[in-house]
């Protein structure tokens, strides 16, 4: 699993999205999956960006913006979840 984003990020904005990527790629590294709390203590970051993506995801045309569909692929390939259930149990963990 490969947690760059291929090329050099470009702006300010996919630098910051670059930064999350990784750091999600490290949560699934330490945890085993991407499911990332809202409320993630450790990074809120991180948390808030995973609920951004979501909605992001439920919002655009998957087949019609090509940048959206790389971005949603890139995260697809680490085992992103584009829907999950919270539960008492995974956010004890936390």
């Amino acid at each position: 699993m490969s947690s760059k984003i291929r090329g050099k990020p470009k702006s300010k904005h996919e630098q910051y999205l670059q930064e999350r990527f990784e750091e999600l790629c490290a949560y699934k590294e330490a945890n085993g999956h991407c499911r990332v709390p809202f409320r993630y203590e450790k990074n809120k970051k991180l948390g808030n960006w995973v609920i951004q993506m979501r909605r992001c995801y439920k919002q655009h045309d998957k087949k019609q913006d090509s940048v959206f569909k790389k971005r949603f692929a890139q995260l697809e390939a680490v085992g992103f979840e584009w829907e999950v259930k919270s539960s008492a149990k995974d956010d004890a963990r936390q």
